[in-house]
């Protein structure tokens, strides 16, 4: 489950001032196509966000966008999500290169760049890169990749330039601040989770790191933990349907004690099995008191891991959700389970398992 509130943007957004073009299914491929755009662009004095989310973009109608966006200093949220369905491989870095040289020319000032359910790739990247390097991201504070298809080169060039703006950023006096990164569905894969943890290393900024579905095995996880004990702002933490396995499960609970904020942990079908629960569950009753939601549905875990878990959560006073779902608890494992959650002041945090949902039904 995506942590991730889109909605807060949407509570932004209507402090600003802005366009959007959101989900009119428009195909627009020359300028001519794009002249509502244009002409919108020109007429408004002040350009917050362009919200393009739910058309097709082909090069000259980008090329024309970008026309309009050069006016625009003021510019700060490109909210271009799904804009490129049915393009070809070639247009899409050409497109992004458009619309990127236009904001390095009118000298916006970025916060949030959401590129989520591009088909990018490797490919795409490639039209992003000077982007991603250029004064206009130095404010950057959301990167929304999700479901872009990077794969493990596109992870590695998308590492490199967040590395590359933040040594940029540095010596321009403007140290970078980005503070959540949403990269889930994007076949990192071990290679690709390895360099996106020398970013997060780097930058140390980070408050949201959401990776879901990602192919990360072991050695990815092992970096990836490594990483996030360099970033102690962190407050949701999002790796759902990954395999941790308990070797991974316990690399990140090494990495917990330097955690303290951390509001969100959600591990769910990760395969941790009993073993990874007993690991993170030691970790958890020594600290991260501020957590409110833990997600460790669905790892194979026996009941004698889930009294483990639950019995780290005494020390957990703002706690709203614990789901333990779709594990290995048995009947009788679930009942002792959900008998010691009820003598904790947070009780009602424990989600209902579903097998028992079931049996209450019939």
């Amino acid at each position: 489950m995506s942590t991730f509130n889109f909605a807060s943007i949407a509570a932004q957004l209507g402090q600003e001032q802005g366009i959007s073009f959101e989900n009119k299914v428009l195909s627009w491929n020359t300028a001519a196509d794009v002249q509502d755009v244009v002409d919108a662009l020109n007429k408004q004095t002040t350009v917050h966000y362009l919200n393009l989310d739910g058309n097709t973009l082909g090069v000259e109608a980008a090329k024309a966008i970008g026309e309009g966006l050069k006016r625009h200093p003021e510019f700060r949220k490109a909210l271009w999500k799904n804009m490129f369905t049915g393009r070809l491989i070639s247009e899409i870095p050409e497109a992004l290169k458009h619309l990127g040289a236009a904001l390095i020319v009118a000298g916006a000032k970025l916060t949030v760049l959401d590129l989520s359910d591009n088909a990018l790739g490797p490919n795409g990247m490639r039209g992003l890169e000077e982007l991603l390097r250029s004064p206009v991201c130095y404010s950057l504070q959301e990167l929304l990749l999700y479901n872009c298809g990077l794969g493990p080169e596109g992870g590695s060039m998308l590492s490199r330039a967040l590395i590359d703006l933040h040594a940029n950023a540095n010596k321009a006096g403007f140290p970078l601040q980005l503070r959540v990164f949403i990269g889930s569905r994007n076949r990192l894969e071990d290679a690709g989770a390895t360099e996106m943890a020398t970013a997060f290393q780097t930058l140390k900024t980070f408050e949201e790191i959401v990776l879901e579905q990602n192919s990360i095995y072991i050695e990815g996880v092992e970096a990836l933990a490594e990483s996030f004990k360099h970033n102690p702002h962190l407050r949701v933490l999002n790796m759902n349907d990954n395999t941790l396995k308990s070797e991974g499960a316990e690399k990140i609970a090494e990495a917990l004690p330097f955690l303290p904020l951390l509001r969100e942990m959600s591990f769910g079908d990760c395969l941790i099995k009993t073993n990874g629960a007993y690991h993170f569950g030691e970790a958890l009753e020594r600290g991260n008191e501020r957590l409110e939601v833990i997600d460790l549905g669905f790892n194979e875990i026996n009941s004698d891991g889930g009294l483990v878990l639950v019995n780290a959560m005494g020390n957990k006073p703002k706690l709203r959700i614990l789901n333990l779902d779709g594990n290995s608890f048995g009947e009788e494992g679930s009942e002792m389970i959900i008998s010691e959650m009820s003598k904790l002041p947070t009780a009602a945090a424990l989600q209902p398992f579903q097998d028992q949902e079931e049996e209450d039904l019939e």
